[in-house]
This record gives structure tokens, C-alpha cells and sequence, in this order.
């Protein structure tokens, strides 16, 4: 009985002495930035347009990026706006590697969602994970005047909103608007 209980005890002191081998979280935030002297390789900005910047500048962020200063800034490489394409950034507090994941285009602006990993720096204690970035490209006085660019940047990754998606927001959009014409048009034949 007695050997049962010293070879209990020494477990347990082996086991509470052993180092833990736990992984650090991933980052879970986000920050936007401002890109600088945004041009286009074509005059009119649209799907397969390439922009190139020069630099990006933090504008705001949060969560576990909360400690990025205001107007830190770092390289962004250039983005076009084709699925597939490769984007990259590499700043102090960390490097984003992926790729363009959907582009959506309307009169004088370009979306462009990418997908990939952001590594933190090593000093911050997190591990490696899923992030995306959401590139906004403006250029609010058509065909060849200045182009002004955005982005947000999630960890983890914000979903990418799928057709299915978009066509039941702008069913229920319409069924909402046909009701509110019923009710008008009923409201009318009771008034009469």
C-alpha cells in the first residue's frame, strides 16, 4: 500500500514539474489602412485593373492588434483584381501572404476580397493563421482621374458573402417592398 502511494506521489510530481507544451492563440483582430499614391494600370479601373501603391499606413485598429500605432506604416504590394492573384504586405508587427479569393466591380470602384495567413511577429507570442483583407479602390471622377485605395485587414478571416446569399438579401428586399405596396394600394381602396 505504501509503495502504491509513493509511486501516486511521484507521478503527480513528474507531471505537475514537466513543462507544458501549449501553443500561443492566433491573433484575433483587425486594423484598416490607408494606401498611398494608389495608380492603375488601366485608366478606367475595373475586374483584371492592377494597382500599385506607394505604402500603406494603419488608421485604426483592434482586438489583439489594438497596439499597431495610428499611421504605422509598411509596404503592400501591388493587387489586381483577378481571382488567384498573389498579394503580400510586410510590416513590424507582422507579414500577410495570399491571394485573391473575389472581385466585385460597379460604377468607379473595385472590391477586391483576398484570402490567406498572417504570420505575427515573433516577439507577440501568437501563431501563424487565417486572415483576409478587403481592398476598396475608388475613383470617384471616372476614366483617368485619381484613384484612392483602402483595406481592412481580419484575423480570423470575415466570410465572403456567396451568391445564394446575395440573392436572398435582394429577394427579401423586394418581398419586403411588394408588402409595403400592398398595404399602400389596400390602404387606397379602403379610403375610397
Amino acid at each position: 500500500m505504501r509503495t502504491r502511494v509513493l509511486t501516486l506521489l511521484a507521478a503527480a510530481t513528474v507531471a505537475v514539474a514537466a513543462p507544458a507544451t501549449a501553443s500561443a492563440a492566433t491573433v484575433l483582430g483587425g486594423f484598416s489602412a490607408g494606401l498611398v499614391n494608389v495608380a492603375s494600370d488601366t485608366s478606367a479601373i475595373g475586374a483584371g485593373s492592377t494597382f500599385s501603391n506607394g505604402g500603406s499606413a494603419v488608421l485604426g485598429s483592434s482586438g489583439d492588434l489594438s497596439s499597431i500605432g495610428l499611421f504605422t506604416g509598411f509596404f503592400t504590394s501591388s493587387v489586381t483584381a483577378t481571382s488567384g492573384a498573389a498579394v503580400t504586405f510586410n510590416a513590424i508587427f507582422g507579414s500577410f501572404t495570399g491571394e485573391v479569393a473575389s472581385v466585385a466591380t460597379g460604377t468607379n470602384y473595385v472590391t477586391i476580397y483576398t484570402l490567406g495567413d498572417f504570420t505575427p511577429a515573433a516577439a507577440s507570442g501568437y501563431d501563424m493563421g487565417k486572415a483576409s483583407i478587403q481592398f476598396t479602390f475608388n475613383q470617384a471622377g471616372g476614366a483617368g482621374s485619381d484613384i484612392s485605395g483602402s483595406f481592412s485587414f481580419a484575423s480570423p478571416p470575415s466570410p465572403i458573402p456567396e451568391p445564394a446569399t446575395w440573392g436572398m438579401m435582394i429577394a427579401g428586399a423586394g418581398l419586403a417592398g411588394a408588402a409595403v405596396r400592398r398595404r399602400r394600394a389596400s390602404a387606397k381602396v379602403a379610403a375610397a
